[in-house]
């Protein structure tokens, strides 16, 4: 019965969503400037929604490209995210096993991650689990850190993760690549897209299935293999009946069906090999268009969105848990553009935003139930004699369930062309919503707390960008402090609000260089300090992060290698008697990692490609108790055109 009423209101559900996709199309405008600019290297659409110069942003902002992607083969974009300054990843296990990742040492619930521009938070949990986003078709990722909720809502305490595919930008073009190795792995991905003057569409999947190894650690006694399944496909589809008029349609889906093993807490064996398994399906879809009018000086831009999860977790065999969640988003946006050249050399953007997000969920424990909140928004950006450039911003949100929130962002960057040097700040306070099980209770023995508040955050940033040899050589450093206040923490059978506040502060570095023809570098630093309201440092998150890649291309650009170094300090994780279920602190070892790649293109449509994952076979651990992945080779062929 339970699964009949879940079938029955996801259907009423997505009916709602296609009506709100359809209305968006027929209402002629868009997604808040992904349609044409998205692609562009020297753009950013994360901080503010409208396509800006990276040189112009305030914010601290990283972006990871499609060629950077394709040298490192990351076939998981967690793997690329442990590059990024302020960013730590914790898996529990390997490939396929549950994944986090936290921004400026927050919780990994209180960063946003979107895929084309829908919000894949989990409405239960609100947290996204990165384990099945593989790498098919994506063009670029950015990284948004500091408060970012006048911009997107909720969750954006930490920053937010936006993942951005590729659209077809020839007449016709396709790809297509297989590859194995090591743990019985194998993957086959597949593309195909045509674009003309006014449409562009392209359709792109990908299937990976490892034997794997075990997801408890193999060195404490763990010793039967965890396998998983991924399979996903991406859609991107535009159309532009007229030259102020175009309609996008996007989509993505992934189904992974993953094996674990059972945590049971202690120190010498905490985790012990099961029959578990879990078999997650989940899917996009995203309706929208864009309105120009008055020459290009005002924007309407209308879209439509739904995120839905289905997740079935078997114990020996037989379903011990079903749950589903759906998010669906209705969004408006209208961007005014306009110059002011005999005052300072203006140029300046004023956005208006409202934003209505459901969140409804449902398991085997209890009835649908549900959240919504409608935010409004207003920023502006503004540019001063070319070199000064500043925003502002403050969002308003109307919740259902709890207490209404105030949030609010302002950001400077200042160029000294001189020198060829860029100063930034930001400063902003966020909000992350209860979700829905802190709210209505999970299981038999879990109680909500339907008086819970939002978690609040403030945090600033302020830094220095540096180019040096022409611009051959480029370095950054910035320094970022946070606090968070009513903060959700587990109480007895039940949820509540924390006293105090969780504070993280520290520096990112970063530098890229060009040191001869054909040989890169790049490389990333971060220190972070932690303390939780109590005073102890919060768990999972190290002190010292860092990584290094160095990038050689010869024989013509035809052969490519890359050599990457990651390295992960020292820091804590939790565990707990299996007696008395009393918690106690456990260290997790640093580790590096090295990894090595390479590639040769045979002619201009083939390419035979190979790489050693943890080339020295380090042993290590993101998650107490669970082994990271060991050592492994593979190989591969792919073919495009």
């Amino acid at each position: 019965m339970m699964v009949n009423s879940i079938q029955n209101k996801k259907l009423i559900l997505k009916q709602q969503a296609l009506k709100g996709i359809i209305f968006a199309l027929s209402s002629a405008t868009a997604a808040p400037g992904f349609a044409q600019d998205q692609t562009l290297p020297e753009t950013v659409v994360t901080a503010t929604r409208v396509a800006t110069p990276v040189e112009q942003i305030g914010s601290a902002i990283t972006v990871i490209t499609a060629e950077e992607l394709a040298q490192r083969q990351i076939r998981f974009v967690s793997e690329a995210l442990r590059d990024v300054p302020g960013l730590s990843v914790s898996r529990s296990g390997g490939v396929g096993a549950l994944t986090d990742v936290s921004i400026r040492g927050t919780n990994a619930n209180q960063s946003l991650v979107l895929i084309d521009g829908v919000k894949v938070n989990n409405p239960d949990g609100n947290a996204f689990n990165f384990n099945s986003l593989l790498d098919v078709e994506i063009e670029r990722i950015e990284i948004l850190r500091g408060p970012a909720s006048v911009v997107w809502g909720s969750s954006a305490i930490g920053g937010v993760i936006n993942i951005i595919t590729k659209k077809a930008k020839r007449p016709v073009q396709g790809l297509a690549s297989v590859e194995g190795g090591s743990f019985g792995t194998g993957q086959f991905t597949a593309s195909l897209g045509a674009s003309g003057e006014r449409y562009n569409t392209l359709l792109g999947g990908s299937y990976f299935e490892t034997r794997g190894a075990s997801a408890g650690s193999y060195w404490r006694g763990n010793t039967e293999d965890d396998g998983a399944r991924i399979g996903t496909l991406n859609l991107k589809a535009g159309v532009q009946p007229a030259e102020n008029l175009e309609f996008n349609l996007n989509g993505w889906y992934a189904k992974d069906d993953a094996e674990f093993d059972d945590f049971v807490g202690g120190i010498q064996k905490p985790v012990v090999d099961a029959d578990l398994r879990t078999d997650t399906s989940q899917y996009t879809l995203r309706g929208s268009g864009k309105l120009t009018l008055l020459g290009g000086a005002w924007e309407h831009i209308v879209s439509a969105g739904l995120y839905d999860i289905e997740q079935d977790t078997k114990r020996d065999g037989r379903t011990s848990f079903i749950g589903e969640g759906d998010s669906t988003e209705l969004t408006y946006q209208s961007n005014v553009f306009f110059k002011t050249p005999a005052f300072a050399q203006g140029d300046h953007t004023f956005t208006l935003l409202v934003d209505d997000q459901q969140d409804e969920s449902e398991n085997d424990y209890f009835q649908q139930n549900s959240i919504r909140d409608t935010g409004y928004a207003l920023m502006y950006q503004g540019g001063f004699w070319d070199r000064l450039y500043l925003s502002a911003g403050g969002r308003y949100d109307d919740n259902d369930q709890f207490n209404n929130t105030s949030t609010y962002r302002f950001t400077g960057a200042y160029l000294l062309k001189d020198w060829g040097a860029r100063l930034h700040t930001s400063y902003g306070k966020a909000v992350k919503n209860p979700t829905l099980t802190e709210l209505f209770g999970f299981a038999g023995d879990f109680r909500g707390n339907p008086d819970l508040q939002p978690e609040t955050g403030t945090g600033w940033d302020v830094g220095l960008e540096q180019s040096f040899l022409d611009d051959r050589v480029t370095a950054g450093v910035t320094y970022f402090d946070s606090r968070i206040e009513d903060i959700i923490v587990g109480a007895g059978r039940t949820v509540v609000n924390l006293d105090g506040q969780s504070k993280a502060s520290g520096v990112e570095a970063s530098v890229r260089a060009e040191l001869s023809e054909g040989l890169g570098l790049t490389g990333a630093y971060t220190y972070t300090a932690t303390e939780d309201p109590d005073g102890e440092e919060l768990v999972r998150r190290p002190n010292n992060v860092a990584s290094l890649y160095l990038n050689y291309r010869f024989w013509q650009e035809r052969a490519n290698v890359n050599l990457g170094v990651l390295y992960t300090g020292n820091r804590d994780d939790t565990t707990f008697d299996p007696l008395t279920f009393a918690p106690a602190r456990v260290p997790l070892e640093a580790y590096t990692l090295v990894n090595l790649k390479g590639s040769y293109r045979i002619n201009d449509y083939l390419e035979v490609f190979g790489r050693i994952d943890n080339l020295f076979d380090e042993q290590y651990e993101d998650v107490f108790g669970y082994g990271g992945a060991e050592q492994g080779f593979f190989a591969g062929l792919k073919g495009s055109f």
